[in-house]
């Protein structure tokens, strides 16, 4: 009777251990506090529009206006100039720039492309370069440029060569 007893409490310890606790009596109600729902102070009557209108660019040059040579000084040679000369069917030719070679042009708003490669170097790559440059002033004399990969400032200005009687 002793074992009997005693296997019981053992068994009864064992089941009573093995059990889940009992959910607390007590609930507490946790808040998140994303879900809060907060008033906007800001109206439409408050937002001040801050942008500002911008007038397009509605500057527009033709092939004809920019026919000829354009020349420059040689930086650090004396009575020399360098530059090019845009012919009809977009043909350019380089003045005095011996190694790099003009393929082709074409101008489209204010902005001028030069089509161009190197030649007479021991470059392994003389693939062909795009030149992009924006028209910021031409005359019937002189052609002032702005190479978008130049530092803002950066300004490259031709004279035009006058036909030789």
């Amino acid at each position: 009777m002793k074992k009997s007893l005693l296997l019981s409490v053992i068994c009864t310890v064992i089941a009573t251990s093995c059990q889940q606790p009992a959910p607390s009596t007590t609930t507490v109600e946790v808040e998140d506090s994303s879900l809060i729902d907060v008033p906007d102070t800001v109206t439409p009557e408050t937002i001040i529009d801050s942008v500002s209108m911008i007038k397009a660019d509605t500057i527009s040059y033709s092939e004809e206006q920019l026919f000829g040579k354009w020349l420059q000084p040689v930086p650090g040679v004396d009575k020399a100039t360098q530059g090019f000369q845009l012919k009809k069917n977009g043909t350019i030719a380089s003045i005095n720039t011996y190694s790099m070679v003009y393929d082709r042009w074409s101008v489209s708003h204010d902005t001028l492309l030069f089509w161009s490669h190197v030649e007479g170097t021991r470059q392994k790559d003389s693939a062909v370069v795009i030149d992009t440059t924006l028209i910021r002033a031409l005359t019937d004399t002189s052609l002032v440029l702005f190479p978008i990969k130049a530092a803002e400032g950066y300004l490259e200005e031709y004279k035009k060569a006058g036909k030789k009687r």
